[in-house]
Parts: structure tokens; C-alpha cells; sequence
């Protein structure tokens, strides 16, 4: 067992120590497993911006969601000393573990104790990991099937009217849409039951995987006075939520069996993609529910080339990163895609330049 491999166990076993040793630690996501810190090397960095994995086989993994800097447990460890990750800051991780819990005069018999005890918790922890994803799932595809198919006369058709989105004239309209009145909103105590529109989000095959919510106020006139009015639940990666059907009509797995294929237009929010479609009626549709959802859209025989919507309103440089990684990955699929950008003036996305008139 390689002096890494002994390492990286007792980070995993001591990840909650360390992270308050070299991190400034705010609050653990028992929901997510994630840990959120501060990046103690960029300035003015906020919490919500860098979490930590402490669950499934992702635990000790980090990602600064407002940089680049991502790694593994070892990596973590060096990033915090010396705020780099190279072989030079992952070596000093390797020394700074061996020296604080006694490391270097371990036996052999017992480093290979380690490792089998450190190959025992993984496996069981991507058993647990697997369990909760399938269990989540779960609870996401029938918490979508009790909500109602009808829109038309709820708040959430007021809401999609306010953003001037006629859903009945939506053309060739998906099935992933519904609205559910008593939807528990998580995110505040008490857990108080707020009016939502809840999208479905599927897989490449069209199964349900997480559900998008947004909750809306109590007469639909926009949405809900709460902290974060639109969340999802639970992972989302790999997922999509698929808002009408092109000029064929037909779902994406009944088009692909026919081998009927179109182009379809991707944007981040579902609003932008109801409007797109009411402008554009013979594209299909999808939303990736965020810009970082971006990254991992499925592809799909039902879709010949992508049209991909592009916000305007970041204004960073790390966000511009990130879509120009995603455009990237869909030309990998071998298909033409092509990029829409709108002048600011327009509006920072598709449904507000629609509204304003352009």
C-alpha cells in the first residue's frame, strides 16, 4: 500500500477534523452530503461558492464553484496548506497526514490492515451512496406522478402568463410539466406548503430522475417569497427536463424509433424554453434547469443538431468557462451545434427578449 493510498484512508476517516483545521467550515447539507467552506485563498469568497463531499464514494472530493480548483481528498488536504495543487502540494499533504496521526511508523502488517479496512468502507459507502440515489429517485418519480397534469386555470398558469406564456398554445407541449398546491418548500423551517410548478427531469432513456421546483406566489403572480423560489431534487447530472416535442410531436424515444430526428434548442430555464418553443414551434425543446446543467445534457438519436440559447447576465469570466466546456462536449457528439447569443439590451435571456419585443 503506497504511502498515498495510506493517506488518503486517514483523510477520509478524519475529514470532518481536518476540514475545520484548514478550512473556515459553515454548515453541512445532510440532504446533499455536501460541506460548504470558505476558499481561504481568493478574496472575498462566500461559503455557498466551495462544498465538500462527505457522503458515498465522492467523500473527501471538493469543487470551487466560482473557480477552477477541484480535486480529491489528497488534493483538498494541499490545496488547504499551501493553496496549490501540484506534485510539490500533494507530496507536503502526504508528509503533514503522516506527521500528525503518527503515520511513518507504521508496520507493514498494519498498512496493509489499512487498506483493506479503507477498501471495506468504500465499498460499503458506494453501497449506502447507491441505496439513497435509488431511494431519492424514487421519492422524485412518485412525488411528480401525485402532482396535477392540469396547468391551465392554477397559479402556475398565471405565472407562465405573467412571463407572457400562453401554456395552452404552447405548441406540441411535452408532459413534464404539473402543478402541485401544497408543495413542501424544504428550505425554510417548518417546511411551510407553498403553490409550485414541478417539471420532471429525465435521463437519456426519459426516466425521471429529479424533479425541477418552482414555487410560486399564492395567486401566481410571480414567484414565492422565499430565500431560493426555483430548487431541485436530488442530483441532477445527466438530466433534463424535455418542454415540447418539435414539429413532429412525438416524445424523443417514439421519434428515435421511427427514425424521425430533428434539431432541438437548449437553454438553462424552463421559462426561456416555453417561450423559444411559442417563437420557434418546430424545434424541440429542452431545459437544463441551471448553466452547470449544461455540462452533462444526454444526447440522443431523436436530436440531428443542438441550438443552444445562451443567457446573457453572467458576467464572469469562470461562468463563460464553464458554457464554452459544455458547447464543447456537445460538438463531441459528432453533431452540428450552433450558439444564439442576444444583445444585452434584449434582456439577460430568451423569455425577456421575447417580452420585450424583439
Amino acid at each position: 500500500m503506497s504511502r498515498f493510498s495510506v493517506a488518503k484512508a486517514k483523510i477520509l476517516d478524519e475529514l470532518e477534523t481536518i476540514l475545520e483545521l484548514l478550512y473556515r467550515a459553515e454548515r453541512k447539507h445532510a440532504r446533499t452530503g455536501l460541506w460548504n467552506v470558505v476558499n481561504p485563498y481568493r478574496p472575498g469568497a462566500k461559503p455557498e461558492q466551495m462544498a465538500v463531499w462527505l457522503k458515498g464514494a465522492r467523500r473527501g472530493a471538493f469543487k470551487d464553484f466560482a473557480g477552477d480548483v477541484k480535486g480529491d481528498a489528497i488534493d483538498l488536504v494541499a490545496f488547504g496548506l499551501q493553496g496549490s495543487i501540484d506534485d510539490a502540494s500533494r507530496m507536503a499533504a502526504v508528509e503533514w497526514i503522516e506527521d500528525r496521526y503518527g503515520l511513518k511508523s507504521m508496520s507493514p502488517a498494519r498498512r496493509e490492515q489499512i487498506d483493506r479496512e479503507s477498501q471495506a468502507r468504500r465499498q460499503a459507502a458506494e453501497a449506502r451512496d447507491k441505496r439513497r440515489r435509488e431511494t431519492s429517485i424514487g421519492k422524485a418519480r412518485r412525488f411528480f406522478f401525485s402532482c396535477s397534469e392540469r396547468l391551465i386555470g392554477t397559479p402556475a398558469d398565471a405565472y407562465l402568463a405573467s412571463r407572457n406564456i400562453e401554456i395552452s398554445k404552447v405548441p406540441n407541449l411535452g408532459r413534464s410539466l404539473r402543478f402541485r398546491a401544497d408543495c413542501e418548500y424544504w428550505m425554510l423551517e417548518g417546511r411551510p406548503q407553498i403553490p409550485a410548478m414541478v417539471s420532471a427531469m429525465v435521463d437519456a432513456g426519459g426516466r425521471i430522475g429529479a424533479c425541477h421546483y418552482t414555487f410560486l406566489k399564492p395567486d401566481g403572480s410571480g414567484k414565492a417569497d422565499v430565500p431560493k423560489a426555483k430548487l431541485m431534487f436530488p442530483e441532477t447530472t445527466g438530466l433534463v427536463i424535455r418542454l415540447t416535442n418539435g414539429t413532429s410531436g412525438l416524445p424523443a424515444e417514439d421519434a428515435a424509433a421511427q427514425g424521425i430526428a430533428g434539431p432541438c434548442g437548449l437553454l438553462e430555464g424552463i421559462e426561456d424554453g416555453l417561450s423559444g418553443a411559442q417563437a420557434v414551434p418546430d424545434l424541440r425543446m429542452w431545459a437544463a434547469g441551471s448553466l452547470s446543467g449544461l455540462l452533462s445534457v444526454p444526447d440522443h438519436p431523436a436530436v440531428n443538431a443542438w441550438i443552444v440559447f445562451k443567457d446573457n447576465d453572467w458576467g464572469k469570466r469562470q461562468a463563460q468557462q464553464l458554457f464554452d466546456r459544455a458547447i464543447a462536449r456537445l460538438k463531441s457528439f459528432g453533431k452540428p451545434v450552433e450558439v444564439v447569443s442576444m444583445p444585452a439590451d434584449w434582456g439577460k435571456d430568451v423569455n425577456d427578449a421575447i417580452r420585450s419585443g424583439w
